[in-house]
């Protein structure tokens, strides 16, 4: 008798859904377990062609693989977006700063543990507004993190210079939004 993956995906959704609250740790701060219950169901049916069920034990020991793979990718994702926070933060300033690039406010000078507290705190407001844009978007503001004018990001992203300076002010705006959304203060 053959089983289809995405019935037995289902059925074990609960099993999926316990495993990675366990295994999640940190993570767990920028996307919700169910979030990552979705990522790992879409990664297993790509990575389920020719998937022949044998039995419930050998299922789910190929489902926590699954899984195990995608947190791994989720996490260098999030590690990546930390690296450099600073050109993240530079674009969650007004668009009313007087200098292109400047922050809404002068960085303190103060380097005590609240200090550092604060700053942690900006960045993971930051990280988690930049997961809620739509990926268009996304891509947009870290390729404007990364220095790219507004040509390159045309060339990028397929559109001339001006439809790429309208959509590179419209991302950053809802990226602004979100990221105040998100507990970022500006």
């Amino acid at each position: 008798m053959s089983r289809r993956l995405p019935e037995l995906l289902d059925e074990h959704r609960s099993d999926l859904h316990r495993y990675l609250q366990r295994r999640a740790g940190r993570l767990l701060r920028y996307e919700s377990s169910e979030d990552l219950v979705q990522g790992v169901h879409l990664r297993a049916i790509e990575r389920g062609k020719g998937f022949e069920y044998r039995n419930r034990e050998a299922f789910l020991k190929w489902l926590h693989t699954v899984a195990n793979s995608y947190l791994v990718d989720r996490v260098a994702y999030w590690t990546a977006l930390r690296r450099r926070p600073g050109l993240l933060l530079r674009l969650t300033a007004q668009a009313s700063t007087p200098f292109p690039g400047a922050v809404a406010e002068p960085p303190t000078k103060n380097t005590g543990p609240i200090t550092f507290a604060q700053r942690r705190e900006q960045v993971d407001a930051a990280i988690r507004a930049l997961d809620l844009l739509m990926p268009r978007d996304r891509r947009i503001v870290l390729l404007k993190r990364e220095g790219m004018s507004i040509e390159e990001i045309g060339k990028r992203v397929d559109l001339n210079y001006n439809a790429a300076e309208r959509a590179h002010a419209r991302a950053v705006e809802r990226y602004r939004k979100a990221f105040r959304l998100c507990g970022g203060e500006l």
